[in-house]
């Protein structure tokens, strides 16, 4: 099990991690020509930054919250076919 003190610093290097990959989408958008190299350095940093931040506080990213908005990971199915004694 983790010690407070692991997770702080595990937390620390992912979110320097992301802020690096930003950085590199900074320097991929000011270095390219065309729209759709741009668009696509821009949503590099976009994701990185919300990661990073994320990241550092200890909560999960936009995207995971609306993904789990739209796509619950707690859905409860039933299974009857499964459950049903023969």
């Amino acid at each position: 099990m983790k010690t407070q003190k692991e997770r702080l610093h595990e937390r620390g290097l992912k979110s320097a991690w992301h802020a690096a990959i930003a950085a590199v989408g900074a320097y991929e958008y000011r270095h390219s020509k065309g729209w759709l190299a741009k668009t696509l350095a821009i949503g590099l940093i976009a994701f990185h930054i919300d990661a990073a931040f994320c990241d550092a506080i200890g909560k999960p990213t936009t995207l995971q919250r609306m993904l789990n908005g739209m796509i619950p990971l707690e859905r409860k199915v039933e299974r009857k076919f499964l459950t049903k004694k023969f």
